[in-house]
């Protein structure tokens, strides 16, 4: 009976002490099958409140399905939410997340908290706005974005096409301090400067709708306009409401290429809109954080194209 009792006793040891050291070996979360666990990737966007960035999450979300991975998003209620950008990254590295995809609301605002990831050995992917130029690219695995500067340009240019000479157009840009949205401003800004169009104002809309409403309303309080460039496309479409309900006519550009805004060019709302390949940002963001866990080779800087939607051609980008 007594080495019954023992054996019995020895067996249970042996059974915790093979429980606990499986515990801890793994680490992270352990796939279905067993086997490697399954990386875990935080995607730190600048809001999750607009339909740009849900895109983007969604493209993000779609590589988490196609690879395997697990998907967390974060993002702070408005584009201005800088400081609580900055804590959902540290609390991702404190969380031992596997990699980071992170769009900077203010890049300058991010640099400590992207060197503190590396010092961390997480890999950080930064998607559609660039960190300063004078910040190493060796801290980030690469960016993945369009060439803000340019998408200004070519909306300007699609704008002057109908825009009668001498023409007067306000320019909307983001939140100060977020390079995306003021390099397009000053991309359409110095394009139709250049071609004799007046600039009756320019003014910070935050990429919000009801803010750029509300600027375009105090505008015509003072003056009727020709043109609106909108950084971004809720703020096009927030300007292009305010218009129609003074039953005020001009041609309103927007970026992003958003269903809403699509919609809009369908329908003779919006004049055009630049559009950015938001669901490719998310996706190859995830595609390259994992190649990064892995330790394979990414390029430093990989071009999203922006094609310009106007009526002739949005068909193809509404099917």
């Amino acid at each position: 009976m007594r080495k019954t009792t023992r054996l019995v006793a020895i067996l249970v040891c042996v059974l915790l002490t093979v429980c606990v050291t499986g515990a801890f070996a793994g680490g992270g979360k352990e796939s279905s099958s067993g086997g490697a666990k399954t990386l875990r990737i935080a995607v730190i966007l600048k809001t999750l409140s607009s339909p740009y960035w849900q895109t983007v999450l969604g493209g993000a979300k779609d590589a988490g399905k196609a690879f395997g991975v697990e998907i967390s998003e974060f993002g702070p209620p408005t584009e201005d939410g800088v400081e609580e950008q900055v804590n959902m990254v540290q609390n991702a590295i404190q969380n031992k997340f596997d990699a980071i995809v992170f769009s900077p609301c203010q890049p300058p605002a991010a640099i400590a908290v992207l060197n503190q990831a590396k010092a961390a050995g997480i890999p950080v992917v930064v998607i559609d706005t660039p960190m300063p130029d004078d910040y190493s690219t060796d801290n980030y695995v690469t960016y993945i974005g369009s060439n803000n500067y340019q998408i200004g340009v070519m909306g300007a240019k699609e704008m002057l096409k109908v825009l009668p000479k001498g023409g007067k157009v306000l320019v909307l840009e983001g939140a100060p301090g977020n390079p995306s949205m003021t390099q397009r401003a000053d991309g359409a800004e110095k394009t139709l400067k250049d071609a004799g169009i007046t600039i009756v104002d320019r003014q910070p809309a935050y990429s919000d709708r009801e803010r750029a409403y509300q600027v375009m309303q105090n505008v015509l309080q003072n003056t009727d306009v020709d043109g609106v460039w909108g950084s971004n496309d809720d703020q096009a479409e927030g300007a292009l409401r305010a218009l129609t309900q003074k039953g005020k006519k001009a041609y309103v550009v927007g970026v992003d290429g958003n269903t809403s805004a699509k919609e809009s060019v369908r329908d003779g709302g919006l004049f055009a809109t630049v559009a950015q390949s938001a669901d490719q940002m998310g996706y190859l963001g995830v595609q390259y954080a994992i190649d990064a866990v892995n330790g394979k080779a990414v390029n430093k800087k990989i071009d999203a194209p922006t094609p310009v939607i106007t009526k002739d051609n949005v068909a193809q980008y509404l099917k």
